[in-house]
């Protein structure tokens, strides 16, 4: 019996409460949408949740009011973003900011204008009038204390003529600039020496994206057989190639190095500029100056004397430039050789220095040099001036190997470097010449110490490294 009261009321005590829960003024009368919002949406004055949006939150209490502020808030503005009355304001904005700015330009326009009406209306001295239309033009005319008193107004605007662009460079990110380093490119070029060194000369090695050479080489070379191993075969040096003199010949004259048409955008990417530092090992000549002036003494060069003094230079001598660096070369006819395999004809065994770099000759120059060069000197020896005016230098250079560090920058498709370090590191031969007196069987008669220095041809590692022919073509 009591199960049968409990019920009736536990159903109706229930209904009450979500009567209670559900009850907003849109019940007392019909409901009327606002034509803001949408069909679907709640009133706008709704101050609490309905019955549906009540059943989406988790643990609610018969008798707990609950409010939904946040979510009435999105939705409200979710609505009006979609109205078509906010197109109709935003139209009405546009035309009223566009007859806005026309104004304004109209007023500004009207600069030469409004100072002829204040002109017109107010007595002016000249210095006056002068500022007034020179104001936007010479930023002088801004401090005449007379336009500003009587035409203040078109000063102001000439003022803002001059400050305006200050906008444009005081601004917060009115530039942008990213600084980053891009530590990749690709192909780019170095120089390597060692690349020449092969057992064999006739076998090619050929550089990957080589176009131009394909796989050609500095020097030429000559072979003692044909058999391609044993202990009488080996290659020795003839001359610097074709390939070389044609590039040397271009640099040399040129002054600069050369480059191909499509080097910066293969290393940077099309369109872009960069730079890259390069390391290498290659030829270099270290100098030293043994005598500076006509009456300086000529000093040693590694224990050896110049071929040459100050007699053969102006004002003593006659020469303005005199240079030797031949002493000891390599003689490019080793042995009498075939007509047209040009092979030695000389029977085994072959001779011991065959082929042997036994020095690398020291470079002696002597030059002259004026203290302006756009001054008219002497030309001979009765004309005055002829002891004074010129200054004789003796220098001389030795060949070594020299660690560089080159800048290499790529702009506008151009290459340029820049050599920012040389760390000379060992002479390519160290030997000294000391006569032209050799019979070892040979056609070459360079006698250089240490002996046990020389290059062999069977040392092709060594042998074959391109620094000597670089010397060789630069000398």
């Amino acid at each position: 019996m009591e199960d049968d009261v409990s019920r009736p009321l536990e159903s109706a005590q229930r209904k009450d409460l979500r009567s209670a829960s559900t009850w907003s003024p849109s019940e007392a009368s019909s409901i009327q949408h606002s034509p803001l919002f949408h069909s679907s949406s709640p009133p706008v004055w709704q101050g609490t949740t309905t019955s549906k949006t009540s059943l989406l939150s988790a643990n609610q209490e018969p008798n707990e009011s609950t409010t939904s502020t946040d979510s009435h808030y999105s939705s409200t503005w979710s609505n009006i973003l979609r109205s078509r009355w906010l197109m109709v304001a935003c139209l009405a904005f546009g035309i009223a900011a566009a007859v806005g700015h026309d104004t304004l330009n109209k007023q500004l326009s009207a600069y030469q204008q409004i100072a002829w009406t204040s002109v017109a209306h107010r007595n002016f001295s000249v210095h006056a009038v002068d500022s007034l239309f020179g104001a936007a033009h010479n930023a002088i005319e801004l401090l005449n204390a007379e336009a500003w008193k009587k035409a203040w107004f078109v000063m102001l605007l000439a003022l803002y003529m001059w400050i305006s662009p200050l906008v444009v460079i005081f601004t917060s990110a009115t530039l942008n600039v990213d600084n980053q380093v891009d530590r990749t490119c690709h192909n780019v070029r170095t120089l390597n020496f060692n690349h020449e060194a092969k057992k064999k000369w006739t076998h090619r090695r050929k550089a990957e994206g080589d176009e131009i050479l394909q796989g050609g080489r500095v020097s030429w070379y000559n072979d003692t057989l044909p058999d391609e191993d044993g202990p009488d075969v080996f290659d020795f040096w003839i001359s610097p190639s074709a390939y070389l003199e044609e590039i040397s010949s271009r640099v040399l004259t040129g002054g600069q190095a050369l480059q191909r048409d499509e080097v910066a955008d293969e290393i940077c990417g099309e369109g872009y500029d960069c730079s890259t530092i390069i390391y290498f090992t290659g030829p270099g000549y270290k100098c030293e100056q043994l005598a500076n002036g006509t009456n300086s003494t000529v000093k040693q060069f590694n224990g050896r004397d110049a071929p040459f003094n100050m007699s053969r230079m102006i004002p003593e001598g006659w020469n303005t430039y005199n240079c030797v660096a031949d002493e000891g070369d390599y003689a490019e006819q080793q042995i009498e050789h075939e007509k047209y395999f040009n092979r030695p004809l000389q029977i085994l065994p072959f001779p011991k220095n065959l082929g042997t770099f036994r020095t690398e000759p020291i470079i002696w120059l002597g030059y002259v040099t004026v203290d302006d060069v756009l001054v008219r000197h002497a030309e001979n020896s009765s004309q005055k001036g002829w002891d004074t005016d010129f200054t004789p230098i003796i220098s001389a250079c030795e060949h070594w190997q020299v660690d560089y560090t080159v800048n290499l920058t790529y702009t506008r498709g151009f290459q340029s470097y820049n050599v920012t370090n040389r760390e000379y590191r060992r002479k390519v031969i160290n030997t000294t010449y000391v006569e032209d007196s050799a019979d070892g069987g040979t056609l070459d008669k360079t006698v250089a110490e240490p002996q046990e220095n020389y290059v062999y041809p069977k040392d092709w590692r060594n042998y074959q490294l391109a620094y000597g022919v670089m010397g060789s073509e630069s000398r």
